[in-house]
């Protein structure tokens, strides 16, 4: 399943998304049409902002691998899901190519810390 966010939503959506993910191993793609290029693959999340005309994500477990992915200008934020468990997130540019932060290993994250939500 795939849920569309409101541009209202986005900021204090994306704030709970990064807490409730927090140090995730994500692969970062951006993917134009037939195309994708790997940006970030298998680093912990350290955050995705939203900004005026800008979202940034922030990924790296160390300053060796510390890197942020700026989208500029991004049209949608859409999150894919399936059963309930985030799977990735989605940011549509105005070219119409998508940057996807996708979770290496999708779980529920009340199974992460064992503790009900």
């Amino acid at each position: 399943m795939i849920r569309e966010l409101p541009t209202t939503e986005w900021s204090s959506f994306l704030e709970a998304f990064s807490m409730q993910h927090d140090r995730w191993l994500v692969n970062v793609e951006n993917l134009r049409g037939s195309n994708c290029d790997l940006e970030v693959k298998s680093e912990p999340l350290e955050g995705i902002m939203a900004r005026p005309r800008e979202i940034i994500i922030t990924v790296g477990g160390n300053t060796n691998t510390h890197r942020r992915v700026i989208v500029r200008d991004p049209q949608r934020v859409s999150v894919e899901s399936d059963g309930g468990v985030d799977q990735a997130l989605q940011i549509e540019e105005p070219d119409g190519s998508v940057t996807r932060v996708a979770f290496r290993s999708p779980i529920a994250p009340e199974l992460v810390d064992g503790l009900p939500p």
